[in-house]
């Protein structure tokens, strides 16, 4: 667990950056005002300048703003922003069947990201030990290999009985 100085994380400037962007291009696109835009999220114009500011230390974007502006504007740059600063990946989920490009792709990366594994332990083997670096790595290559294949099997499970493919 990561030791914590203060009790409140300051404000992250990109991300301010990121969703002031976000609302003026929605603003821009539905011909909304800025008012407008802070009265949907129950806010005033002011309340809402504010806690986009990263020097302001009153107030911060609550959760629910957050989500209720993403499902208003469908814009999902900020969530990106967050996740890639955790590392993490956001996949969509979709309503379409998977394709055989979707499948080939899928079945191509399980295949290399197992071979991935095979080579990494075949290869931390070799001098007849595996340290802590080596373990570590591995099991970063066993976490990749197991989310490909995750990926091909909810693709396979969407796949109806009846559907036939054709190139």
């Amino acid at each position: 667990m990561k030791d914590y100085m203060h009790n409140k994380q300051p404000k992250d400037p990109r991300l301010c950056k990121i969703l002031r962007k976000a609302i003026t291009l929605d603003r821009k696109r539905n011909g909304f005002e800025w008012e407008d835009i802070a009265n949907e999220l129950g806010l005033n114009g002011g309340t809402l300048e504010n806690k986009l500011k990263p020097s302001y230390d009153n107030g911060d974007i609550t959760l629910s703003e957050f989500t209720h502006f993403m499902e208003m504007s469908a814009d999902y740059t900020a969530l990106e922003y967050i996740a890639n600063k955790f590392d993490l990946v956001l996949l969509k989920k979709t309503e379409a069947k998977p394709t055989t490009l979707d499948l080939n792709i899928l079945v191509d990366a399980s295949s290399i990201a197992q071979s991935d594994v095979f080579k990494e332990v075949k290869t931390d083997l070799a001098d007849g030990v595996i340290d802590k670096t080596e373990q570590e790595e591995i099991l970063k290559r066993i976490d990749e290999a197991q989310k490909t294949l995750a990926n091909l099997k909810k693709s396979i499970e969407d796949v109806s009985k009846n559907d036939t493919f054709t190139d």
